[in-house]
């Protein structure tokens, strides 16, 4: 059989540091070699896989397609080769054997559903690990904010500095933003026109063109002008200049409000934007009639169709029963926290590594610093040399503290993750009854990604892993297995 080679660090400096690409491949080719595969290609990245569309991975789903008689995958373990659902799916729709060395797993189309349940609990792990690393930035974001500094893209009118990481204003737009706001002040002009107006005098977005009038109201509403600004929904004092007085931003608030049409809040349905027409593919939206009945109805928006109309309590019954199909027995559910475990022991060794690799270099940091500052004490060195190694070596060391920091922090607790996704399968059902409208539908919308409606019977499409673990309870007998090395492994038996 052949077989492709895929290996991934998360960073250049573990590529120039050679961490970890070489050992995998060494692991990769040894596993071939005892299964007698013969590796047709191998392919390597070395960037972070937050999102789906990694240079080498890419070229590899395409060389399987162009390939149909490769149909194997050779990797170290999960989060090596993907940490988000996307590339989940791609691969799985390829319909590809996964060799997963370093777990002792092969996830195949023909695997059982457990296998693919636990699987998909590790790759929704992965992924919450590189949330968790997202989270420690938002952190930072969030500190900055706290001192008065804005953490982002400078709004026009203002530049970031690099160098004091502050915001500062444009000369060149400072004038033309100014006359925005007193134009627009005097009730005269509407959004567009005092935008036109201002085009012709100067005015331009960052790439050289008119401002749209959406980002025209967008700056007239923006309290960042006169001194303020909001972040996560929290007002804070910026230490920025500001370009304009409070009295001048409120008298625009004013002029906008009453330029303004009056907002009509809509009723807040139960079901709305959750369910399509499985008869046209429309979507089906509710209706009052009588003042107080809830019907839903196919829009129609592609032609006459027979759907008929649903009382709402209908549909509510029989959504409740869509969340029933995702609960499992308690057993089970222990059982698959058993098996997270020995996955938890591989994230919290990826992560010890990371630090021990990052306290090595901030050493290896600390003695050119202690070596450089000696040479300068003796004359080896001018004190120019010595401003500036030093700048950039406590520079790189900060990042590193920051980094290591970040991976103390992150949550690499699998176990408890996978508790809490058993947890809401067993009480989505109980939850849902009691909750409101809006509750409802937050966890429907958790639950599933579509639900087409066919007279009166739903046909539902669940997210991962509660499509995996819908598929394990149709099996409907789960038992533990005992394996020769007196492990526990887990598998199904039809009734």
């Amino acid at each position: 059989m052949k077989a492709v080679l895929y290996t991934r660090v998360s960073s250049k400096e573990q590529e120039k540091e050679g961490y970890s690409i070489p050992a995998q491949q060494k692991l990769l080719r040894e596993y071939s070699r005892k299964l007698g595969l013969t590796i047709a290609q191998e392919f390597t990245d070395v960037e972070t896989a937050k999102s789906a569309g990694r240079t080498r991975f890419g070229k590899m789903f395409e060389y399987l397609k162009a390939n149909p008689s490769v149909r194997v995958i050779l990797v170290e373990k999960t989060d090596r080769l993907y940490r988000n659902f996307r590339d989940y799916v791609l691969l799985e729709d390829l319909g590809v054997e996964i060799h997963l060395v370093r777990e002792n797993e092969i996830i195949s189309k023909d695997s059982r559903s457990h296998a693919k349940f636990i699987h998909g609990i590790k790759v929704l792990m992965a992924k919450n690990f590189i949330d968790n690393l997202s989270e420690e930035v938002k952190k930072g974001l969030l500190e900055k904010a706290e001192r008065g500094q804005w953490p982002h893209q400078a709004p026009l009118g203002y530049v970031n500095n690099v160098t004091t990481r502050l915001v500062e204003p444009d000369s060149e737009k400072v004038p033309h933003v100014r006359r925005l706001f007193e134009m627009y002040s005097t009730g005269e002009y509407s959004i567009s026109r005092v935008r036109d107006r201002l085009y012709a005098e100067g005015l331009r977005s960052r790439t050289g063109k008119r401002l749209s009038k959406s980002m025209t109201e967008m700056i007239l509403k923006n309290p960042f002008y006169h001194g303020e600004f909001i972040w996560s929904g929290v007002r804070y004092n910026g230490v920025h200049e500001p370009l304009i007085n409070r009295e001048l931003f409120d008298r625009v608030q004013q002029v906008l409000k009453a330029d303004g049409k009056p907002r009509f809040r809509k009723r807040d349905f139960a079901f709305k934007g959750l369910l399509k027409c499985a008869r046209c593919g429309c979507a089906i939206v509710a209706e009052i009639k009588k003042g107080k009945y809830i019907y839903y109805h196919c829009t129609q928006g592609r032609g006459e169709c027979d759907q008929p109309y649903v009382r709402e309590e209908v549909l509510e019954a029989e959504l409740g029963e869509v969340l029933k199909t995702i609960q499992v027995d308690q057993d089970v559910a222990d059982w698959i926290v058993n098996a997270l475990e020995s996955s938890q022991k591989d994230e919290r060794e990826y992560r010890e590594s990371q630090v021990k690799r990052l306290q090595r270099r901030h050493n290896d940091l600390q003695a050119r610093l202690d070596k450089a500052y000696e040479d300068r004490l003796d004359g080896i060195i001018d004190d120019g040399f010595w401003r500036d190694v030093s700048s950039r070596w406590r520079t790189e060391q900060s990042t590193i503290v920051e980094q290591i920091e970040r991976y103390k922090r992150a949550d690499g607790n699998y176990v408890d993750q996978g508790v809490r996704i058993i947890e809401l399968a067993q009480q989505a059902y109980p939850l849902y009854l009691r909750q409101n409208a809006s509750e409802k539908r937050r966890l429907l919308n958790f639950v599933l990604s579509n639900c087409t409606l066919d007279g009166l019977t739903l046909y539902p499409t669940y997210k991962k892993p509660f499509d995996l673990i819908v598929e394990g309870v149709k099996m409907q007998t789960w038992y533990p297995v005992l394996n020769d090395s007196r492990t526990i492994r887990f598998g199904f038996a039809r009734s």
